[in-house]
């Protein structure tokens, strides 16, 4: 048996670092790959509707910085080939990038985020090597700028709503048994964000068909489908139909939460879709960017050093994660505090529906010095963040697990946090709670932990002595047996 690994989105990841989906696949790969010794990796290539085996040393360098130790003299542990025999995916050279320049100007128009996203974070690393500040600032207009052009032209070319039956690709057609990626026996395990490539799941369903290979494929949450006012136009059909199809090829199903298991259960029974199993896989909680040799190393500075006694958000800058909730508490804190008000530092990728809120942190005069907003953040400096904060909140609204919940409690840091959905399957007993949507049971929190360290210190005191730690390691093992279980092996003799 082989057991596939999916690395799709890492393999076509532009950022300088990982967000939530993909520091969870990246985390999983890199245990996998220490246990298992059948692993293989591979990739959708687009331009060519085939999958292809890739070498992990042709992952971006953020990803192999996640997987490093597993990549020793030229070789990847779990015999993976070596660089020289992997094969490229012509999407990403000049031939594949004219093709999927073609599938941007169609249609399915949604393709150009990611590469915005891309060219936004080139951008960035390039700014600090231009001088002064007048070329910061013209770089800033003019990603302002593009922004702007790209949602004119998805407001008004395409229209504000696309129906579902535009968005559905035209038939694949057969799939030539040369490109057959998976042999008998093997098992297919997704842990990818691929809502964006057309007919990824008719590939993966082709392939899985032709040689009898078992699917795993994991659904983190349901929020496209179930919040459409939250995702851009049209994405919300998109990615449903992606939901179903990864459904329908799965023999099992993981999810990140019991919540969400409750979620996804409800939608195969709504849409009327094939049962299959759901499993829940406890998500790991030791960051990858604090390993035993740093845990009581010093840090060096991040590149923005907080002026003062600090809190921090580490989220996705997103209307659903709640940030202007906090931008109220904190207008409020400082009105009450004045100069004894923390800063409150927001770490995440700015995502959608958030120009309102940048606009008022940044130019409202009582609190723009005090909301300091940091993307492109690198690991390193996330660590050294967590580790000087005064204490972390996460205001979400609704989520499939709650991530930097269990990683602050994985760090000793107290944590305050909403009280919806999964959050308090992620942090337990050892969180105080708030409703999302009630700025005054939020602000008394918040003020109490700025304002009593003491009661903070005696927190992070029970969270020293109750937390209990659940590595990537564990998760591994956990999808790990799962994998044995459909792929009917004994684990010994998958190891051996």
């Amino acid at each position: 048996m082989t057991l596939w690994i999916d690395v799709t989105d890492l393999y076509h990841w532009g950022l300088g670092h990982l967000t939530g989906i993909q520091r969870t696949s990246a985390s999983v790969l890199s245990e996998l790959m220490a246990v298992r010794g059948d692993v293989q990796l591979f990739a959708y290539d687009p331009a060519a509707k085939v999958l292809r085996k890739i070498d992990a040393h042709a992952l971006p360098a953020v990803v192999r910085r996640y997987i490093g130790a597993r990549i020793e003299a030229g070789r990847v542990s779990g015999n993976l080939a070596e660089p020289a025999a992997s094969a490229a995916i012509p999407s990403l050279s000049m031939r594949g990038g004219l093709a999927r320049l073609k599938q941007y100007l169609r249609p399915r128009l949604w393709f150009l985020r990611p590469a915005v996203r891309r060219l936004r974070s080139g951008i960035q690393r390039q700014k600090g090597r231009w001088a002064g500040p007048e070329a910061v600032e013209i770089v800033k207009d003019f990603r302002r700028s593009t922004r702007r052009l790209l949602d004119l032209i998805w407001r008004n070319v395409l229209g504000r709503e696309r129906s579902t039956a535009s968005m559905v690709p035209a038939a694949l057609g057969e799939v030539p048994p040369k490109t057959i990626l998976f042999q008998p026996g093997d098992v297919c395990l997704s842990l990818s964000a691929t809502w964006g490539f057309p007919h990824y799941g008719d590939v993966i369903a082709a392939n899985s068909r032709a040689s009898g290979a078992k699917c795993i494929n994991m659904l983190y949450d349901l929020i496209p489908t179930l919040f459409p006012q939250w995702v851009l136009p049209g994405h919300s059909q998109m990615i449903t139909l992606w939901v179903r199809q990864q459904i329908q090829n799965a023999d099992v199903v993981l999810t990140i939460s019991k919540f969400q298991k409750e979620e996804i259960s409800k939608f195969i029974a709504a849409d009327k879709l094939p049962v299959r199993p759901v499993e829940v896989i406890h998500l790991g909680d030791n960051p990858k960017f604090v390993t035993p040799a740093t845990a009581s190393a010093s840090l060096p500075l991040p590149r923005y050093v907080p002026e003062r006694k600090f809190v921090v958000c580490v989220a996705t800058i997103d209307v659903r994660k709640n940030h202007s909730l906090l931008y109220q508490v904190w207008r409020r804190l400082t009105e009450e505090l004045g100069p004894d008000c923390p800063q409150l530092v927001l770490v995440g990728t700015i995502h959608l529906h958030v120009s309102d809120f940048l606009h008022q942190i940044r130019n409202d005069r009582l609190v723009n010095r005090l909301i300091v907003h940091l993307h492109d953040v690198a690991d390193e400096e996330l660590a050294w963040y967590y580790r000087h904060c005064a204490f972390t909140i996460y205001p979400s609204i609704y989520e499939g697990w709650g991530l930097p919940i269990s990683e602050s409690l994985s760090l000793g840091r107290y944590c305050i946090a909403g009280n919806r959905t999964s959050l308090p399957e992620a942090g337990g007993d050892l969180v105080d709670y708030f409703d999302p949507l009630d700025f005054a049971g939020c602000y008394k929190l918040v003020f109490r932990a700025v304002t009593d360290p003491d009661y903070v210190r005696q927190c992070e005191e029970r969270i020293r002595t109750n937390y209990v730690p659940h590595t990537w390691a564990m998760t591994a093992a956990h999808i790990s047996e799962i994998v044995d279980r459909i792929g009917g092996l004994d684990r010994q003799a998958a190891v051996g």
